[in-house]
């Protein structure tokens, strides 16, 4: 009997000790750069326990339309070059950097052909093209102050910052260009923390107490039969 009520406060005592998760999202949808967007994430709750980490996951994209036209009086190869940088910040402070670029396919203009129009031999329209992004980044011990709270992230000073960078690569330096950037992002927050010890017992450790008073309960029938 003594070793079976041991068992039961083990069990006990160990329910409480698991870590557990809480997940919050935010996102910002396409709008023009240059733009600041506070985090609208909530802070961690700490009546819930003792956070130990919060991993934010961003996914951030870009969307850009580049254009160009050789105004020079030689022929030239255009490419374009996307880009943009998204800054993850805590009161205006860099945490984190993620840079998208890539480059879309080449152009062969002739010389100028006298309309600046982004059109026929000497100009084009490279279209809208897309680039997406995952970066990751956990906060440990003390910088986990500044995310406990019952506000939203934003009110403890954190924000996203979107710059676009695109570009057109040009051999002979005479150029018409038109780029427009809009970038977005998708965040997921993670809160891993040690709960607070209950007094009640959780379900599964109440199945497992229950399964214990059985197997007391046949043992001390099979004691009054002998």
């Amino acid at each position: 009997m003594k070793k079976l009520i041991t068992l039961m406060a083990g069990v006990v005592l160990s329910a409480g000790a698991h870590a557990a998760t809480v997940t919050f999202t935010d996102s910002f949808d396409l709008a023009t750069t240059n733009w600041t967007h506070l985090l609208g994430g909530s802070q961690f709750n700490a009546a819930l326990g003792t956070l130990n980490s919060a991993t934010f996951t961003f996914t951030d994209d870009i969307v850009q339309r580049i254009r160009g036209e050789n105004t020079g009086a030689t022929p030239d190869t255009l490419t374009p070059l996307a880009g943009a940088q998204f800054q993850f910040r805590k009161s205006l402070a860099t945490l984190m950097t993620t840079t998208l670029s890539a480059a879309g396919a080449t152009f062969n203009a002739t010389a100028f052909d006298g309309v600046s129009d982004f059109a026929g031999t000497s100009g084009i329209d490279f279209g809208n093209i897309l680039i997406s992004a995952t970066d990751t980044l956990t906060l440990t011990g003390g910088a986990l102050a500044s995310v406990i709270g019952t506000g939203t992230l934003g009110s403890a000073g954190y924000d996203v910052r979107a710059l676009g960078q695109g570009a057109i690569q040009t051999g002979n330096g005479n150029l018409d260009s038109s780029i427009s950037t809009q970038a977005r992002y998708n965040l997921t927050v993670v809160y891993d923390y040690t709960p607070t010890r209950s007094e009640v017992p959780l379900p599964g450790t109440l199945a497992l107490m229950g399964g214990a008073f059985a197997a007391l309960g046949m043992m001390r029938r099979k004691a009054i039969k002998a």
